[in-house]
């Protein structure tokens, strides 16, 4: 289901590319034979009055199985046609013909993610019912021909027929993919949450959420991961890489509250316990050893330095806290103008919970400082005493390194200025008032 999720915004992205500059697509032959046969198994599927029912059963309805081994034997005829080289011909498909073929694709995506939490998952106190999309399904084949052929290792070979679904416990990576679907609808980031909030993701004694729910029980054929305790490694532990890509999803999906509860709740590095990670704040780990691990003292424990993944993702959300998704837009003119919106909470201006006193200017505006492109040194005045989530600033001050200084009123910072400051073009400062 990740990559479905992926593949929904891809598709989404081509149809929105494609409907703004109505231009034709040009593809290899080969592809084009592919897309052909994909079009015609899904117009077959459509004709054939298919409709999910109100309680999915284990076995695949013959009309999406049929769908299946359609569009899978023209990706496999594919794949073989491109093995070594393209023949070098091309197709064309029109603006028009594009669009209606890539929407029919996005719809199609649609359905099949509904129809994938309705099947939902299955696991240690979880009924299936959670409405928490799942992360993997398995296929087993119920009816199969022999086609006569053997394997190159001599083994028989043979066309399925018919299959049934079988579904596994939750993984972490399910609702933080999803999320990407929903990040403009509030409610439905709220909703899911609190799902995962109060599901078998969550790590209660740590804060924290594992990589899966509980998984015992669960065959050896579903993978390495059963080679470990529970816990450890790839077995209900703590992946920071993971987990810090849900609180990404969180700040995205503009659930400013529930991301700076988990922060300060111990879910990222800088509030963790030193003594209970057992290594810098400074330093990722590749896992977390879990509360579920046999040995309690090593919950909490961070395994297997790891500067890579985490590291990119607590950038990202460094980048959307101070200066929101877009510092540098493209006006009505064409021309580059430049925003600093972010998404800041008082206690990092001043923590009355804790009674750690903040910075003040001269007015007595609270302030934050950090740096942009690691040498414009960026001060917050924030005068009105409250969260700065996406309010936009009434002025700026930015100040050359000549020591002459460029006022501006309003939220936007002009061409000119803006080019400067994206081009590091002898400005030293830039002080931000809300």
């Amino acid at each position: 289901m990740p990559e479905t999720f992926e593949l929904s915004e891809l598709l989404k992205y081509v149809l929105s590319v494609v409907t703004k500059y109505q231009r034709p697509i040009v593809i290899p032959a080969e592809l084009g034979e592919m897309v052909d046969s994909i079009n015609d198994a899904l117009d077959e599927l459509v004709s054939s009055g298919y409709k999910d029912a109100k309680v999915l059963p284990t076995d695949v309805p013959k009309e999406l199985f049929k769908y299946w081994d359609t569009v899978a034997s023209a990706r496999e005829n594919y794949r073989n046609d491109v093995q070594y080289y393209f023949s070098g011909n091309t197709t064309k498909i029109s603006a028009d013909d594009a669009i209606e073929m890539l929407t029919n694709w996005y719809d199609q995506v649609q359905i099949g993610v509904k129809r994938a939490i309705k099947i939902g998952s299955k696991g240690i106190d979880d009924d299936g019912k959670s409405g928490i999309p799942p992360s993997y399904f398995s296929y087993n084949i119920t009816e199969w021909v022999r086609t006569k052929k053997k394997s190159a290792k001599g083994l028989p070979l043979a066309n399925a027929k018919a299959m049934s679904v079988g579904v596994f416990p939750l993984f972490l990576e399910g609702p933080t993919r999803y999320m990407k679907l929903i990040v403009d609808d509030d409610e439905k980031m709220e909703d899911m949450y609190n799902k995962v909030l109060n599901s078998g993701l969550r790590d209660d004694k740590l804060k924290m959420y594992f990589l899966s729910a509980d998984l015992t029980g669960q065959s050896y054929d579903m993978g390495r991961m059963m080679a470990f305790a529970a816990g450890w490694l790839e077995n209900q532990s703590i992946w920071m890489h993971m987990s810090y890509k849900y609180y990404l999803q969180l700040l995205r999906g503009k659930l400013y509250d529930q991301f700076y509860s988990e922060m300060k709740g111990g879910g990222m590095l800088p509030f963790m316990d030193p003594d209970v990670y057992g290594r810098s704040l400074l330093e990722c780990s590749s896992f977390i050893a879990s509360s579920a691990f046999s040995d309690p003292s090593v919950a909490g424990r961070g395994f297997l330095a790891r500067l890579s993944g985490s590291t990119a993702e607590f950038l990202s959300m460094w980048k959307l806290m101070f200066m929101g998704p877009n510092p540098f837009v493209v006006n009505d003119d064409g021309e580059v103008e430049m925003q600093l919106i972010p998404a800041l909470p008082i206690w990092l201006f001043e923590d009355a919970e804790t009674g750690a006193e903040g910075t003040r200017d001269d007015e007595g505006n609270l302030i934050v400082s950090f740096k942009l492109f690691a040498s414009i040194k960026v001060t917050y005045h924030n005068s009105l005493g409250t969260d700065l989530y996406e309010v936009s600033p009434t002025s700026y001050t930015v100040t050359m390194d000549d020591g002459s200084t460029v006022e501006v009123e309003g939220s936007t910072i002009p061409t000119e200025t803006a080019l400067k400051i994206r081009k590091l073009l002898g400005v030293d400062s830039i002080d931000v008032y809300f």
